[in-house]
């Protein structure tokens, strides 16, 4: 086996193993960050609405319609102390309307009211199915880096002819 070709065997493994590990990473960035979205938009709506109930004001009319609304109900202290106060979930919620489930992002949030008694709050809204996100990431990387594998390689092969002429 001629050193040139040699040389790119190795050079296209370890550009391969780089390559994956970083859509790898890339990946689970990208979750990572649309999750922090939603949560902080979670959040924000759960906050809004845990004052008002604190604040003895009229709840905001929850939404029947598809995965995005809420639910508030009272819990024992026992349960209370047993939870984590925010949870954070990726679930499948039932539309009956679509009569299929949808993916949601879903907020748990335990507190005590005026009167001292603990209520739960499930704040839901959709979200990105992540297989689907996973399949068309797996898929355009692997294009692109067949391209740039196949780039790189090419330019290798003209670079180290030219460089080793003198040498043959």
């Amino acid at each position: 086996m001629k050193l040139v070709y040699r040389i790119l065997l190795h050079l296209s493994w370890a550009l391969s193993l780089l390559l994956a590990a970083w859509a790898v990473l890339f990946y689970f960035t990208l979750i990572d960050e649309i999750n922090d979205e939603v949560d902080d938009a979670l959040e924000a709506r759960a906050e809004v609405i845990v004052k008002r109930v604190l604040a003895g004001r009229e709840l905001p009319v929850p939404a029947d319609e598809g995965n995005n609304g809420y639910f508030l109900h009272e819990v024992s202290p026992q349960y209370a102390a047993a939870q984590h106060h925010e949870r954070y979930s990726d679930e499948e919620i039932f539309i009956p309307e679509k009569d299929e489930e949808e993916p949601a992002r879903v907020l748990r949030m335990i507190f005590r009211d005026r009167e001292g008694s603990y209520k739960e709050l499930t704040v839901m809204t959709p979200t990105i199915e992540k297989d689907d996100l996973q399949e068309a990431i797996l898929w355009w990387i692997v294009y692109l880096y067949l391209f740039l594998l196949l780039t790189i390689l090419l330019i290798n092969i003209l670079v180290l002819h030219r460089t080793l002429r003198p040498l043959y």
